[in-house]
Order: structure tokens, then sequence, then C-alpha cells
């Protein structure tokens, strides 16, 4: 029969803010590396143009930027920075592949489009720790 059952979770009003202009933050990236994805050739034939891509990115990684303010906390400074460091980190990858030029066919640009999101998986790092933090009390 099993483990004990945890009753509801009570979080402050402030954890709740900040969980959700964290989330507002995660659905920023999320469609900026969607914008990104969409250069990648499908079945239905090519992608987006890489600069269009590349555009909506950087475009929704701004968007992200801009909306962090509202979640950074005492209780979430080292996750609130890492994401920033990965925002600012995705953004120079992004600036330097529109100056260097374009990559030559689909296992460079699969490449390249991983590299430049990299730096972005430290979001998944903070929403452990949101997740956590929201379920040990």
């Amino acid at each position: 029969m099993g483990g004990r059952r945890r009753g509801p979770v009570r979080t402050s009003p402030e954890a709740r803010s900040a969980l959700g202009a964290f989330g507002q933050t995660v659905r920023a990236v999320e469609e900026a590396k969607a914008a990104l994805v969409s250069a990648v050739p499908g079945r239905r034939g090519p992608g987006t143009a890489l600069a269009e891509a590349l555009a909506g990115f950087e475009g929704g990684l701004r968007e992200a930027e801009s909306s962090m303010d509202a979640w950074q906390d005492a209780a979430s400074e080292e996750e609130w920075s890492a994401c920033r460091a990965g925002i600012e980190e995705a953004l120079r990858r992004a600036e330097s592949l529109r100056l260097e030029g374009s990559p030559q066919g689909y296992e460079e640009l699969a490449g390249v489009l991983a590299d430049l999101m990299e730096p972005l998986h430290t979001f998944e790092a903070a929403a452990r720790s949101f997740h956590d933090r929201g379920t040990s009390g």
C-alpha cells in the first residue's frame, strides 16, 4: 500500500508569483527555440529561412530576458543568475552566427541549432528547483 500521502502544498503568495513569472519566461524561451527549429527542413519542404528563424529566436530571448526580473528573489538567485547567463550566451552565439554566415547542409545546420540552444538548458535545472521548492513543504 504504500507511501505517505502529503497534504496540499502551501506556498506563499510571493512564491506563487515568482513561479508564475518564471513560467512566463520559460514560455518565451520555448517560443524562441521553436522559432529557431523552424529552420530545419521537414517532410513538407524547406524550413524557414535561417535569418528569419534566427530573428525569431533572438526576439523570443529578448522577451524572456525582459520578463526575468519578475521572478528574481533570494530563493531563486542561483537559478536566476544561471538562466540570465544562459540567455546572454545564447544571444551571443546567435549574433556570431548571424555575422559569420550560414551552415551548409542538414547535419551542419542541426549541430549549429543545437549549439545555439545549449546554454538554455539552465532553465531545466531552474524548473526542477522551483518544483522541488513547491513540493517540499
